[in-house]
């Protein structure tokens, strides 16, 4: 879909997506398979053609993730953002993940989001796991894997496809619009993130985070600098001054861009 974006800009503008909920052949973070049961999770990918310079398309991810978790919310699921890219239920099980790439000509970013509906009587493949259909109030949490689970995933894709238009047009009308400076950075002090740091449970929570090349990182998630990097106050104050690989300083804290995040407790 990368190349095709790329390719037909025309036939693949702002907000044009693909949905299956039949996903054989994704990828997650890192490489690792991203494959679902058939029937049981939504699957999308959405084309995005951000009016915003390059440095601050990084913040589409959690974007996305604060408005599905906000999608979850209004169905009477109090969902919550783990950063990177996650979105959890109450009891700290995934509910959805999200990831981006960006268009070979950095003309976009091609969104994928995996939400999961129902996984029926048999229950998750993994006891990290969690859906939809576990949480919802009442007789909505009663979707079956035919015609109810199509169902859920019509309203839920319609609803997310149309919050995640309204929330990209006001973050860039909050970097680009009257009175507003785009050199700025936009980290997670700036009026145009507010509703990512409102849904997201990471920040106050003691963490581990595990960086790439096997350095862990062990602290209290105190915010997010520009491009939405995670901010940690390391347990081991020692940190600070030392060479952390996968780990920047900024001030007293240390910056983190990547990496995969445990909550130990809030």
């Amino acid at each position: 879909m990368l190349e095709a974006a790329a390719d037909a800009p025309r036939d693949w503008p702002h907000l044009r997506a693909v949905a299956t909920l039949d996903q054989r052949t994704g990828r997650g973070r890192q490489g690792r398979d991203w494959t679902t049961p058939a029937g049981t999770a939504l699957s999308v990918s959405v084309v995005l053609r951000l009016r915003v310079p390059f440095r601050h398309w990084s913040w589409a991810t959690l974007i996305a993730a604060a408005v599905t978790a906000g999608e979850l919310d209004r169905r009477g699921i109090a969902a919550t953002v783990k950063w990177p890219n996650d979105v959890l239920a109450p009891d700290g099980r995934k509910l959805c993940g999200i990831l981006a790439g960006v268009l070979p000509d950095q003309s976009g970013i091609v969104l994928g989001l995996g939400l999961n509906l129902d996984f029926g009587p048999e229950g998750p493949p993994v006891p990290t796991a969690t859906s939809m259909a576990e949480w919802l109030p009442g007789d909505a949490g009663d979707h079956g894997p035919a015609g109810g689970t199509s169902a859920l995933a019509v309203d839920v894709l319609d609803a997310l496809l149309r919050s995640l238009g309204e929330a990209l047009a006001a973050f860039e009308a909050a970097i680009g619009g009257p009175g507003a400076d785009p050199d700025a950075d936009v980290d997670g002090t700036h009026p145009a993130v507010g509703a990512v740091v409102e849904r997201l449970g990471t920040l106050g929570a003691e963490v581990r985070a595990e960086l790439p090349g096997g350095t862990t990182l062990a602290g209290t998630a105190r915010g997010l600098g520009p491009g939405g990097t995670l901010l940690i106050e390391p347990a081991d104050r020692g940190r600070i001054g030392a060479a952390v690989a996968g780990a920047s300083r900024r001030g007293e804290l240390l910056e983190v861009s990547a990496a995969d995040v445990v909550h130990l407790r809030r």
